[in-house]
């Protein structure tokens, strides 16, 4: 085999190396995958929730589909997150605001349930209210099924679990607004449109 033939073989499989690899790149970069290897898509408005059952820091064990016929916030937070410590007086305050119609899952990322069990020393209505659930995303399932990618992020759902509004990052939860918003929801009279606070909104 002469030098040139042996350079361009040479070459050639660089080149066949090379879009190889960035079209691995580019899959993996493309989207979240579930356990067999599909992509997900982000949750849409007005698309349902995907369901899940777990298990409340009360022991209590929930569904999401238990909850048809409310409002609820599935909130994902951390104790050791400063936006989600700034936003929990607000949302205590909104949940005793709408102690029938209105229920908030707190899901936590944190690693272990002795910092949330300190965190829930300085907030214990989080975790007393009747409306509000507070579950340890401890073998961080929840997290990716939900695709979520910064703390704190809500998902507003009407009562027949399609989502309503997606937020990312902190907002003031009790605002004239915000009651207003969550009572056109809690009555179905809310479109999709309405904003619930003066918050980020990202759908």
């Amino acid at each position: 085999m002469n030098k040139h033939l042996r350079a361009l073989l040479i070459v050639g499989g660089l080149a066949v190396l090379i879009v190889v690899a960035t079209m691995l790149y580019m899959n993996r970069a493309s989207g979240p995958q579930n356990s067999q290897g599909l992509q997900q898509r982000p949750i849409q408005i007005n698309q349902e929730l995907p369901g899940f059952e777990a298990q409340t820091l009360k022991g209590q064990s929930i569904k999401l589909s238990d909850f048809k016929g409310k409002v609820v916030i599935v909130n994902f937070w951390a104790s050791w997150c400063g936006p989600c410590v700034e936003e929990v007086p607000s949302l205590i305050s909104l949940l005793k605001t709408f102690p029938n119609d209105v229920a908030l899952i707190a899901i936590s990322g944190d690693s272990n349930q002795e910092d949330i069990n300190s965190f829930l020393k300085s907030f214990p209505e989080m975790n007393s209210l009747p409306n509000s659930y507070v579950v340890w995303d401890s073998e961080k399932k929840l997290i990716p099924q939900y695709q979520v990618f910064r703390l704190p992020e809500s998902f507003v759902v009407g009562k027949d679990l399609k989502l309503v509004k997606k937020i990312s990052g902190t907002i003031d939860w009790h605002t004239e607004d915000a009651i207003a918003y969550l009572k056109q929801l809690a009555s179905g009279e809310a479109g999709e449109s309405a904003e619930p606070t003066s918050g980020t909104s990202t759908e």
